[in-house]
């Protein structure tokens, strides 16, 4: 963010699935158990080394080395953090900048199988406040309501967080980002046609309709993360879907706003 900042404006990174060290706080996912009658609550899944054997640091960690503002809200554990060798951790979605972040926020989204925790922030761009929301919808419902992975889901999470988000000036202008998850349709869910009436910037996403992660089953594509913006008719805006992963498996998307004043 700062060896790339643009002489003219600030550079925001909206993330998501970043970690963060330390103890354990009881965040847990609701899982069903198999075994009829035994505690049904578990530790999500321990998100480790992408890619492996590659230097892990945590969010904090990057903020604080590189001298950017940072907002981050965990949403659960990163595993258990009781095997051998491993530090405890978090995982969340957080706003990094290289500018002050003002208005700090959370939006517990509604509970399908994982907490999920949006997180706002604002930012000055000269005159304006420039509004931010890094969001990460669920994959899938529990399997008890498994019909309700195919959008529903998302549908009722995004609903939710569109209520809470700020409408008119200030901010002048608003960016959601994130992964939406829409694994099942693409920009045909629910989930992204609600976004799209509130963000309906960029005019037309399919000038870059690229798919942007590797599915888990197959490892085929899937279009899944978005970036969209709300403006005034005179902004300018631009997104487009990089070339690498980056050690991912997702393609980050990059986007720009012009206020042209």
């Amino acid at each position: 963010l700062r060896e790339r900042t643009p002489p003219d404006g600030p550079v925001a990174a909206l993330l998501q699935e970043v970690y963060a060290l330390g103890a354990p706080d009881g965040a847990r996912t609701a899982d069903a158990s198999p075994t009829p009658g035994a505690d049904r609550w578990a530790w999500a899944e321990r998100i480790g080394d992408r890619p492996p054997g590659e230097p892990r640091t945590d969010v904090a960690s990057f903020a604080r080395e590189e001298g950017l503002s940072l907002l981050y809200v965990p949403s659960m554990r990163n595993g258990p953090g009781d095997a051998e060798g491993t530090t405890p951790e978090d995982r969340g979605n957080a706003v990094v900048a290289n500018v002050p972040l003002l208005a700090p926020g959370a939006v517990e989204l509604p509970f399908e199988r994982q907490r999920r925790v949006a997180v706002t922030a604002q930012l000055a761009l000269g005159a304006h406040r420039i509004g931010l929301c890094s969001v990460h919808l669920d994959n899938r419902a529990p399997w008890r309501r498994a019909w309700r992975s195919l959008g529903r889901a998302r549908r009722r999470q995004m609903t939710a967080l569109l209520r809470t988000l700020p409408e008119g000036s200030p901010p002048t202008a608003f960016v959601l980002g994130g992964d939406l998850n829409t694994w099942v349709r693409g920009r045909r869910e629910a989930a992204y046609a609600l976004a799209r009436e509130r963000f309906p910037r960029p005019a037309a996403p399919d000038l870059d309709a690229r798919p942007t992660h590797h599915f888990e089953i197959g490892g085929f594509l899937r279009h899944s993360d978005h970036l969209l913006f709300s403006v005034p008719s005179e902004w300018r805006t631009e997104s487009r879907r990089f070339d690498e992963t980056f050690g991912s498996d997702h393609y980050p998307l990059v986007g720009m706003l012009d206020p042209g004043r």
